[in-house]
């Protein structure tokens, strides 16, 4: 080092320039910054020092990036750079749209990280209302999405009804029954309904959509469930019972959609034609519900069927012609319980005569007692006149 300047730029091109960028201002020594163990990165500079500390996902970016030479020299260019604004830097992606200071939305430790209450989405294109309000920025300005598309629901949403599968795009036109507020409930009026292949009416109006709209997957509702017939829906409650006196038109046959208990249904079809009381008598009473449904096979066509013996035997050998059951049709009629068919002088072994066709019945017909009931007794009854009447001599005994 005898004899030499101990200046590095004695030996070594000053590849700053540092005389031109400081434009005549005091030069900086190489020793203020480097050393001689290594040139780059400068170890003894600190750029907190500067006029522009490096903060956030500054501190990640390369020298070259912002320093970079200025026309075809070599040299970073170190001094002398704007840095008022990040346009200085930055190109604006918005254009100018959301004005010049991009800090008023964008903090320095991430572009895709927004200051939500200071940014007014409402300035854009598309402006948050409902539940995008809530929805976080990269939700929809993923690193994929920055500009994302928002010209349709499904530019964002999946189609959760599976439009393409089903062949009906006009499904993913969200709006007809959805809103910004909430996917639930669906809004979708009867007036729409009534345009589809299957309008609402009777009691179908009261159902719930998602007792028929059943979801297919995970909880999109299936926009088309099957609607050719009743069972598509409903389970058959008569278990095919009821089949071999359908219609073309199943199960309308007999029932219509404004209530499955009102039945209009020809009862004489099943051999066993309804008359009198019968008519008013609930299809329940005789058809009881069970837990497989409500049956109609097997059922027996003779009263004791469907109605208690209240004389307890007492005619347990007038027997109906297959000689299965009581044949109650004997003596009553279906239109009411009383036995109106029954001849005293034709159907037992006592005619009445003479005073005797004017004694009501209960007079020789009385009550007994048989456990919690009371039955009147028809048979066998004595027959003979001492049985009823008192032997009375004397004059008294001849006015009787």
């Amino acid at each position: 080092y005898l004899g030499l300047d101990p200046a590095c730029t004695s030996c070594h091109k000053d590849v700053h320039r540092a005389a031109d960028q400081a434009g005549g201002a005091a030069v900086k020594a190489c020793t203020d910054c480097h050393d001689t163990g290594k040139w780059r990165p400068a170890p003894l500079f600190v750029h907190e020092k500067t006029g522009f500390p490096l903060t956030g996902k500054h501190q990640a970016v390369d020298c070259a990036k912002c320093h970079v030479p200025a026309d075809d020299s070599p040299s970073l260019v170190f001094a002398g750079l704007s840095h008022t604004a990040c346009t200085d830097c930055h190109k604006d992606p918005h254009a100018g749209a959301l004005g010049p200071d991009c800090r008023q939305c964008h903090v320095i430790e991430g572009w895709l990280l927004i200051q939500g209450d200071a940014f007014d989405h409402s300035r854009t294109r598309y402006p948050l209302l409902g539940r995008h309000a809530a929805v976080t920025c990269a939700g929809c300005h993923s690193q994929e999405r920055k500009k994302p598309d928002f010209t349709a629901c499904s530019s964002c949403h999946g189609d959760a009804h599976d439009s393409a599968g089903l062949a009906r795009p006009r499904l993913m036109q969200c709006e007809e029954c959805h809103t910004v507020e909430g996917f639930k409930p669906a809004g979708f009026p009867l007036s729409k309904h009534a345009e589809t292949t299957f309008p609402l009416s009777g009691a179908h109006r009261a159902t719930p959509c998602n007792a028929c709209h059943q979801p297919l997957v995970a909880e999109a509702a299936n926009l088309v469930p099957a609607h050719g017939a009743c069972t598509d829906c409903h389970q058959d409650p008569h278990l095919g019972q009821a089949d071999k006196y359908m219609t073309d038109r199943g199960c309308v046959s007999c029932h219509d959609q404004e209530s499955w208990r009102g039945v209009a249904f020809d009862h004489g079809l099943t051999g066993f034609a309804l008359e009198g009381r019968h008519q008013a008598t609930a299809c329940l009473t005789c058809h009881p519900r069970a837990e497989s449904g409500v049956g109609f096979s097997g059922l027996a066509k003779n009263c004791a069927g469907c109605h208690n013996d209240v004389h307890k035997g007492q005619f347990a050998d007038k027997l109906t012609a297959d000689g299965q059951a009581v044949a109650c049709d004997r003596c009553h009629v279906t239109v009411d319980w009383l036995a109106e068919k029954f001849d005293h002088d034709r159907d037992s072994s006592f005619a009445l005569k003479g005073g005797h066709e004017r004694v009501a019945c209960k007079v020789c017909h009385l009550p007994v007692e048989t456990g919690n009931e009371r039955l009147l007794h028809f048979k066998p009854l004595p027959a003979a006149c001492k049985d009823c009447h008192v032997n009375v001599s004397g004059s008294e005994g001849a006015n009787r």
